[in-house]
């Protein structure tokens, strides 16, 4: 039997299996269930074996062709001799390209020991898998490899791989050439980038959020990206990076397609522009911008105080409808800053707008009226500005607006009434509970908002326990969010602030975060019987003591990944049995910060100022400090977890 029909043959064996005892005999639903996952981890791993054949074939054919650059590098080295400088330069190049593709090839065919034992010359030493490949390019570059990789038989390949992707994915793909050699890409702001182009667009059964997660997952099932987690365990993708190799030649091919303007490094080029894209770099200036065709899309890559010319966006009028002038990253050190004035107001003429990104901008305390101009608005990204104060009170003109972003905007006291006209709204972060005010939208209003699926709400200091606050249900009242998110900043207790939600059901809810959760122990509100389909479920600071049942008569919950950290005063009771109150876990985190100071640390009042003031006062840290640590995969085994929980 061939190695490629082996693996099949393997998971028909163990298929058939567990279908026999499942028909023949009387197993419990949790032995099937463990069977079952065994089986699919022992298929995803074959796959993974099947991936390594095919990469190491991949491997051989780089070696080869490193060989065949380095003959062409060396061919007339007679014609040298007289050069001993230039020589001696050359052979240190080649040199330690050989002594680093050994490192690197090594790495991918032995295991962590085997690979300290290579001889490996007198500089031998270690790289990461990030590290190895830009050190390697950087070689090559010396040699003046790359060029010749991108007239190869590999950029042909790569070509072809390319060509077969369906359209949509081909204009997502080339969207990671002008993003900077093996940075961290976030999927939001990606996502949010290829909705605004109309790369991807909502179909009958999905909106165009759902679309564009599939495309990134497509792409990193492609080998095209490479997914990143948090931890080697956490099966959630928080954002992806992109091999050098693959960098290089995304670059190579938006060139050519006048996709961006880039030159032979990456490196975006001012002045005359054939693409339709205006990507704003360091110290970009749109003074001399003379673009040859319509404008579709301005991306600030790294520019800290963009500024647009005086009659820029008369020039491109009811043509752009991608304007991405906040930050990519996710770590607030990138600054960026803009005077409002006049440059808000000038937005008012593009019709055609329908992503806008001012995430974590500065100096803009307010958005004007006159932004309602952009009827065809969908995505609107406030996240972040730190400086905004009011919004305006028309904002429910925008009828197409499906993502409204404000959250981590701190000086917002309340949203304005209107936001219950939102009628295409799907996802809304930000509202603020705060404050009582005649014109202030009310919690109560978004029940009227058919598809809200995603809702995250910032409970304020000076939030009143008024029922005005608390959603009021009608009979049979319900939500149809699928993720919800809760952030208090208080540290009293109260019904009204904890039972916000009392009588409302949320059958469709699969993701709750309650961050900075000001009690003990979990109101009513949050049960099996009332979240029937919920599967992830985080608690992220606060006072939580215990997940113990208010009821013994409550179902199990239905979570399958669980998330408990920075909990100083949570502990697993004696009588507590994860696996009968979570049989369907298959991922739980604890983690416990002993305080240590932190680089990017999510901080609320709850947290003290003394906390503030070390994370402010920090330099240079980027890991958190545990004094506690679980993680566990089903695969794990529950005997594992249930001593875990003893010791922790």
């Amino acid at each position: 039997m061939t190695s490629q029909k082996m693996p099949d043959y393997i998971v028909k064996i163990l298929s058939d299996y567990l279908e026999n005892i499942s028909t023949n005999y009387d197993i419990d639903a949790e032995a099937k269930n463990k069977l079952g996952y065994s089986i699919k981890k022992i298929k995803e791993d074959l796959q993974n074996m099947g991936d390594l054949i095919s990469q190491m074939k991949v491997l051989e054919n780089q070696i080869l062709q490193m060989y065949h650059y380095m003959e062409t590098a060396l061919q007339g080295i007679s014609d040298d001799r007289d050069q001993p400088e230039e020589m001696s330069k050359k052979l240190h190049d080649i040199s330690t390209l050989l002594e680093n593709m050994v490192i690197y090839f090594s790495h991918h065919l032995l295991s962590g020991e085997e690979m300290e034992t290579l001889p490996l010359g007198p500089r031998q030493q270690s790289y990461s898998d990030v590290q190895m490949p830009k050190i390697m390019s950087d070689n090559w570059l010396n040699l003046q490899i790359e060029e010749n990789i991108l007239d190869s038989p590999m950029m042909s390949n790569f070509q072809m791989s390319f060509d077969i992707l369906s359209i949509n994915l081909r204009l997502c793909l080339l969207t990671f050439a002008v993003f900077p050699e093996e940075q961290l890409i976030k999927k939001k702001p990606l996502i949010y980038w290829w909705i605004g182009e109309g790369f991807i667009t909502k179909s009958r059964n999905k909106t165009a959020e759902e679309a564009g997660e599939e495309t990134f997952m497509e792409l990193i099932d492609e080998g095209l990206i490479q997914p990143f987690h948090k931890t080697q365990k956490n099966p959630l993708i928080y954002g992806c990076t992109v091999h050098p190799w693959i960098h290089r030649m995304l670059i190579s091919m938006a060139r050519q397609a006048n996709f961006f303007d880039l030159d032979t490094t990456g490196k975006v080029t001012n002045g005359h522009q054939n693409s339709r894209r205006f990507v704003l770099d360091e110290r970009s200036s749109t003074n001399d911008y003379q673009p040859k065709g319509e404008l579709s899309a301005i991306i600030n890559m790294r520019e800290i105080y963009p500024s647009f010319s005086e009659n820029f966006f008369s020039k491109n009028d009811q043509k752009i409808k991608v304007l991405q002038l906040g930050r990519w990253q996710s770590s607030p050190r990138h600054h960026i800053e803009i005077e409002e004035g006049k440059f808000l107001d000038k937005l008012k003429t593009q019709k055609q707008l329908k992503y806008l990104s001012l995430r974590g901008v500065s100096r803009i305390t307010t958005l004007p009226s006159s932004i309602v101009g952009c009827q065809n608005l969908e995505i609107l990204d406030l996240r972040a500005c730190h400086n905004l104060e009011t919004l305006p009170f028309d904002i429910g003109s925008f009828k197409k607006l499906t993502h409204f972003d404000v959250s981590e905007c701190y000086l917002l006291e309340n949203l304005p009434n209107g936001l219950e006209k939102l009628s295409s709204i799907e996802v809304l972060k930000g509202f603020v509970v705060n404050h009582w005010r005649k014109n202030s939208c009310s919690l109560a209003s978004l029940l009227s908002l058919e598809k809200l699926i995603k809702l995250s709400i910032n409970i304020g200091i000076a939030y009143q326990a008024m029922p005005w606050f608390r959603v009021v249900p009608t009979r049979h009242s319900s939500f149809n969010l699928r993720i919800l998110v809760i952030i208090w900043q208080m540290r009293s207790t109260s019904e009204i602030r904890l039972n916000l939600f009392r009588d409302i059901s949320f059958p469709n809810l699969e993701k709750l975060d309650l961050r900075c959760f000001p009690d003990t122990m979990l109101p009513s509100w949050i049960s099996p019987e009332n979240m029937g389909n919920l599967k992830r479920l985080y608690m992220r600071g606060g006072m939580l003591k215990t997940l113990l049942p208010v009821s013994e008569n409550l179902n199990p919950w239905k979570v399958e990944i669980l998330r408990l950290n920075y909990l100083k005063n949570f502990r697993f009771q004696e009588s507590f049995d994860v696996q009968k109150e979570f049989p369907h876990l298959s991922y739980l985190e604890r983690i416990n910060c002993n305080g240590q100071p932190v680089e990017n640390i999510a901080w609320t009042v709850v947290d003290g100022w003394e906390i503030a003031r070390r994370i402010l006062s920090s330099e240079g840290s980027s890991r958190l400090h545990y004094d506690a640590n679980i993680e566990w995969r089903l695969d794990d085994g529950w005997e594992k977890l249930k001593r875990w929980i003893a010791q922790a």
